[in-house]
């Protein structure tokens, strides 16, 4: 009797087991560290909103596939507190109270070094900036990323950037300086490459926001200087792949420098959440960001198709492009509403389609 009830049990657990498996299996594969599927977004300025008005904006992205949109500043241009003024105004609320109405996540890519550490500082404080080859301090660019006392002032600051700056998606993006060689020559920086000095600076800033946020993750910005994988300096938990190969031709695939970048980075950060930042879009790039010069961009579905092909067989499913001066108002009268629309119709209906 004992032995006929022993079977009894081993076949109920062995059946419920079997029931449990394939759906833990399921979630576990199904499940990304992200609320959607995949991201198919676009990045753009505040002037690039206003200049079309918040509601007409977000009627353009549902009738594209777009359902993430980054807001981007920088030091030269718009800045932080530009970014911020527009969030605060009429038109940032009505955005943000938009995107949530249709689903539209809503996150914020800046170069914010140069405002969380003001450059004001430097004559007061020299130790908290670059060494520049020549030994001499300079505060153009970055900082000196072993400076503890620069730490102390950049916490400070983000604690009150992280008061309004909230992404829907627990992605955060502040960003190194945009610069091919301003990083820290000091004796305690120069011994790690230039992705590694950015690593360095992710690794430590990922700690402050989490204090704020414990969901936050934060873009390894890899671009330009910082193309090449980070060898002696491993991510954090919670730091992502962020590949950006701005200034790429892209009448030809992906050169093999850069696809060879490309899997070294994914070698070090995780596959599942690594994201592309492309300029497929970018008329401000292709304008070389000269507002005089407008040009329009050289839009080819075909090569917009090829590389995202090429991205997601390296297992990659979340992009975005930079659409900046492209939704804008000013574009639309030079080139026609209708055809900047199709062209980010076909982008987003690519990626949903791929």
């Amino acid at each position: 009797m004992k032995n006929k009830h022993m079977k009894h049990r081993l076949y109920f657990i062995t059946s419920v087991l079997s029931y449990l498996i394939p759906i833990c299996f399921y979630c576990s594969c199904s499940v990304t560290p992200n609320s959607k599927e995949a991201f198919r977004g676009i990045v753009l300025y505040p002037s690039d909103i206003r200049s079309l008005g918040s509601e007409k904006l977000i009627d353009i992205l549902k009738k594209t596939d777009i359902n993430l949109l980054g807001l981007h500043s920088n030091t030269l241009t718009e800045n932080l507190d530009s970014l911020k003024v527009f969030l605060e105004g009429p038109e940032g609320q009505l955005l943000i109270d938009l995107c949530k109405k249709n689903n539209i996540d809503l996150e914020y890519e800046c170069h914010v070094l140069q405002e969380i550490l003001p450059r004001s500082l430097f004559d007061n404080h020299p130790e908290y900036f670059r060494m520049d080859s020549n030994g001499e301090r300079r505060n153009d660019l970055n900082i000196c990323f072993s400076s503890e006392e620069a730490w102390g002032v950049i916490e400070k600051n983000v604690n009150g950037l992280l008061e309004w700056m909230q992404p829907t998606t627990n992605r955060y993006f502040f960003w190194i300086d945009d610069s091919p060689d301003g990083f820290c020559h000091c004796d305690l920086c120069k011994s790690y490459s230039q992705s590694e000095q950015a690593l360095i600076y992710e690794n430590r800033m990922l700690k402050i926001i989490r204090k704020v946020n414990p969901k936050a993750t934060l873009a390894h910005l890899a671009y330009r200087s910082t193309i090449e994988a980070p060898g002696n300096i491993k991510p954090d938990k919670g730091i992502f792949l962020e590949f950006a190969p701005i200034k790429r031709n892209y009448e030809v695939p992906l050169s093999s420098e850069l696809y060879s970048a490309l899997k070294e980075n994914l070698e070090v950060f995780p596959k599942e959440t690594a994201h592309v930042l492309e300029y497929w879009l970018d008329a401000s790039m292709f304008s070389s960001w000269d507002r005089d010069k407008w040009s329009k961009v050289p839009w080819n579905p075909v090569y917009c198709r090829r590389d995202i092909e090429l991205y997601r067989n390296l297992g990659i499913r979340s992009f975005t492009s930079f659409a900046t001066w492209m939704l804008h108002q000013h574009y639309f009268e030079l080139y026609g509403r209708e055809e900047a629309i199709k062209v980010l119709n076909e982008y987003g209906s690519t990626l949903k389609r791929n």
